[in-house]
């Protein structure tokens, strides 16, 4: 079983004079789960945990999870705020299987975006390559 606990992130964009109600999206193995909205707010906490079933399908270096932050909107497409894709070999590598991220978001070019999201990322019942 893969658990990621997404904590939070910091320091979010106004974008057009307009402060974000920011939600998490994780994706794993072609799995999307994500957050709560958290309304008004540069710095949101989520502290909310996701778990996906491996099956029996060990985890290997390729393994990694997406992370999108985004903007949500009532009234047309939601805003994109940055993504990070993190390898989860900080997670296979660890006597514990657990890891902590900090991580530094990137725009659709691949720019640091000044974001940062806080992830934890726990395995239980894991199989080892």
């Amino acid at each position: 079983m893969l658990r990621v606990f997404v904590l939070g992130a910091e320091r979010l964009q106004i974008i057009e004079q307009d402060i974000s109600d920011a939600y998490c999206g994780v994706t794993f193995r072609g799995v999307k789960k994500k957050t709560k909205v958290i309304k008004n707010n540069l710095n949101p906490v989520w502290n909310e945990g996701f778990e996906w079933d491996l099956k029996g399908t060990p985890l290997d270096a390729s393994s990694e999870i997406h992370v999108v932050v985004k903007d949500h909107e009532t009234m047309g497409r939601n805003r994109f705020l940055g993504e990070v894709h993190t390898s989860l070999t900080d997670v296979l590598s660890s006597p514990h299987l657990v890891a902590k991220y900090n991580l530094p978001l990137q725009d659709t070019k691949r720019q640091n975006t000044g974001v940062r999201t806080s992830l934890s990322l726990p395995i239980t019942s894991a199989v080892r390559p």
